[in-house]
């Protein structure tokens, strides 16, 4: 009995491919020895294979693809797929990485994968926009990286219309972060508890509108969850915007814009002004971050 891989290879979608664009994606990680940029690594690579929607055979081909290079960044990728992805894909991956470390191809940084903690997080406000950076670290690390959230606030509820994480950073100069203004707004802290039932509001909300997450963002929030939780699917998996000017994402969240008030283009540039605020706001903190 063939393999779902195996069967694959003899039809349109052939498993070599997959194979191919797995070791090409991986090319330039042969020498990777940070954890904080092979979970960057892998959320990239997950996020299609575990999008909503996507066919359950290919969380399977994943994995094979990975476990079939035999190798300790295999083992390291298979690690932060299983810690970060929803079923089917997070039991492949554990699966895989247990036939792995049965032959000895351990990764290093697996211990580390995933262990990410909210330490402290505060929220600044803009006509609109609540904009929540979260300080970000391992138990032990003298590193931190900052979550940057942006929730856009409507009548019937809010979206995340942006979400990013730093790279590793001096643990000052995150802290600093959590309290420095935006556009005069002073910081208010934010307890983790209370952050992570917005972003499960904000993500029942989009569900519930069809409103998709960019494609940042979508790397990303299986990280914060688990950063708040323990759990990467402890929220509700999204669909994923596809690039392009048109997509429908964008026309569905230009529909709820329509629902501040009538005059439809004074909604919509209401709207376009809320987001050019967003984006502003979004920009002076990755400032602050980067620097």
């Amino acid at each position: 009995m063939l393999s779902p891989a195996a069967a694959r290879d003899q039809g349109a979608w052939p498993f070599i491919e997959l194979q191919n664009l797995v070791d090409e994606f991986l090319a330039d990680l042969e020498g990777l020895e940070d954890v904080a940029e092979l979970e960057h690594a892998a959320l990239v690579l997950r996020a299609p294979f575990d999008a909503r929607g996507a066919p359950a055979a290919v969380a399977f081909d994943l994995a094979l693809a990975l476990e079939r290079r035999d190798d300790e960044l295999a083992a390291g990728m298979l690690a932060a797929l299983a810690a970060f992805s929803h079923q089917p894909l997070a039991s492949e991956a554990a699966n895989a990485l247990s036939r792995l470390r049965a032959r000895g191809r351990i990764s290093a940084l697996a211990g580390r994968v995933g262990t990410l903690e909210v330490v402290d997080a505060s929220c600044r406000q803009v006509p609109g926009i609540d904009l929540v950076l979260a300080h970000l670290q391992r138990p032990s690390e003298p590193r931190a990286q900052v979550a940057v959230v942006a929730f856009d606030a409507y009548p019937c509820g809010t979206v995340i219309s942006h979400l990013e994480v730093t790279p590793p950073q001096q643990t000052e100069t995150a802290r600093a972060s959590l309290r420095a203004p935006v556009r005069g707004s002073a910081p208010r802290r934010v307890e983790a508890s209370e952050l992570f039932d917005r972003l499960h509001a904000a993500a029942d909300h989009m569900d519930a509108h069809d409103v998709a997450l960019d494609g940042e963002a979508a790397v990303w929030l299986p990280a914060l969850a688990r950063a708040l939780t323990g759990t990467a699917s402890a929220l509700p998996r999204l669909a994923v915007e596809r690039p392009g000017p048109g997509n429908g994402s964008a026309a569905k969240r230009e529909a709820i814009d329509g629902d501040r008030g009538t005059g439809g283009g004074g909604a919509r540039r209401g709207g376009a002004d809320r987001r050019q605020a967003k984006r502003r706001a979004t920009r002076a903190a990755r400032r602050r971050n980067r620097s």
